[in-house]
């Protein structure tokens, strides 16, 4: 099953992407001067969306959680990406202790740990499972599929250290304590002033993190970009601003939120009168931390955001693990002209260090091109392609599987880069 691109790409658009594929040298030989000064998040994927005059990411995940949606057969590349990782953070490691989300009973979820697993032992580590889950108190067998399972133990600390158990009394004492957990429910005490590599570091997580400062840092990045591809940044990049001190249960915060909305969509339809763009604007309020999902709404109007329903506030006012919503960033929606099966679909790149390794389709069956895919009833389509996704290919147009998601590559590596100067300024 391969993606279509259910429009014409705009004339802007299609140059950008000719750009990127016929200049693939100029591109590359700019990014390794990039990550000379600024390391890659140890992994990430970025959720992207074409609406075919506009490429652009709407979410980097620094915890991300699909491993299990990648296409095999580029099984390889990903080893290979994440020796490099390990090497650069850990160099002397040969123990690793994975640390995974709480929620342990998600099938979907465990089969991405389990191909983390995979693909952390195939690079020639030992690894075991450990959960910070305080509720854990005993070794957890879970299947996952007919054929696999994996082993969760509950995680111990001496002093400094994180270690396990062992059947015979001895200990697992890992070099390095991988993350698959993006905090959203605060840092564990067992993880605080550890003398162990924790990667990604805990700063990563959504304690400290925000969306908003991610764009901010993507806004330098794409700037800094457009210079020399000289294209308007907006074909790359999504407006956005930031409100905080909301209060949706008590209705706290929607007025300003109104006003903030206005603004967006004003300056969406400036582009959209410039390029002569048909279709209706909208921004997408989202829950500046937080992930899967949660705390989404689309709105094309200031006005729906003005007394909002009951089960509408409550759905908008705490996300996972409890997190309550006191700060959201208004993002410029783009709508995804992408399909599978007639299904709407959208690009979701893996890179880990700052290798592009594969990436899947997300898609939903019920939802329209200017909604949420990430959520209920969605389902993934590993990305096939006929060559590697690491070069483009000049002799075939810009299009072709290969050449596009190449191009795909390069705009998640921007932002991959925006997450880089993010995570190094936090320190």
């Amino acid at each position: 099953m391969n993606p279509v691109l259910k429009t014409e790409l705009s004339s802007e658009l299609f140059n950008l992407e000719n750009y990127i594929i016929n200049h693939s040298c100029d591109i590359e030989h700019w990014f390794r001067i990039q990550w000379l000064e600024y390391s890659a998040p140890f992994y990430a994927s970025v959720d992207l969306r074409n609406s075919g005059f506009k490429l652009t990411p709407v979410d980097t995940n620094l915890f991300p959680g699909g491993f299990n949606n990648l296409n095999p057969d580029f099984a390889p590349l990903t080893i290979q990406a994440i020796s490099v990782a390990i090497e650069k953070i850990c160099p002397d490691a040969w123990r690793v202790l994975i640390i995974p989300e709480n929620h342990t009973r998600n099938k979907f979820y465990l089969k991405n740990i389990f191909e983390l697993t995979e693909i952390l032992k195939n690079s020639g580590l030992e690894v075991r499972i450990g959960s910070a889950d305080e509720n854990i108190n005993e070794i957890q067998i879970i299947e996952i599929d007919d054929n696999n399972s994996i082993k969760i133990e509950p995680i111990h600390r001496e002093s400094d250290h994180l270690f396990l158990k062992n059947d015979d009394s001895s200990t697992f004492r890992p070099c390095a304590i991988i993350l698959n957990n993006d905090l959203s429910g605060g840092v564990p005490d067992k993880l605080k002033n550890l003398d162990q590599n924790i990667i990604p570091p805990l700063s990563a997580g959504w304690p400290t993190r925000r969306k908003s400062t991610h764009f901010n840092y993507y806004n330098e990045v794409v700037e800094e970009f457009s210079r020399f591809t000289k294209i308007d940044p907006w074909l790359i990049n999504p407006y956005f601003e930031k409100l905080d001190g909301l209060n949706f249960l008590e209705r706290e915060g929607e007025i300003q939120l109104a006003e903030h909305i206005d603004k967006l969509l004003s300056k969406i339809k400036e582009k959209y009168s410039q390029y002569n763009i048909a279709h209706e604007p909208y921004v997408v309020i989202k829950a500046d931390a937080g992930t899967y999902g949660m705390g989404i709404m689309t709105i094309k109007n200031s006005t729906e955001v003005i007394n909002l329903n009951r089960k509408m506030r409550k759905k908008m006012s705490i996300v996972k693990e409890g997190l309550k919503v006191t700060e959201v960033i208004i993002q410029e929606g783009v709508h995804t002209e992408e399909a599978i099966n007639d299904a709407v679909a959208e690009p979701v790149v893996y890179m880990i260090d700052h290798f592009v390794v594969g990436g899947f389709y997300r898609v939903h069956t019920n939802k329209e091109k200017d909604e949420n895919l990430n959520s209920p009833g969605m389902h993934f389509v590993p990305v096939a392609f006929e060559t590697s996704c690491l070069m483009p290919d000049q002799g075939r147009p810009c299009d072709d599987k290969a050449n596009r998601f190449y191009a795909y590559g390069v705009i998640a590596r921007l932002a991959l880069l925006a997450a880089a100067k993010e995570l190094q300024n936090q320190i």
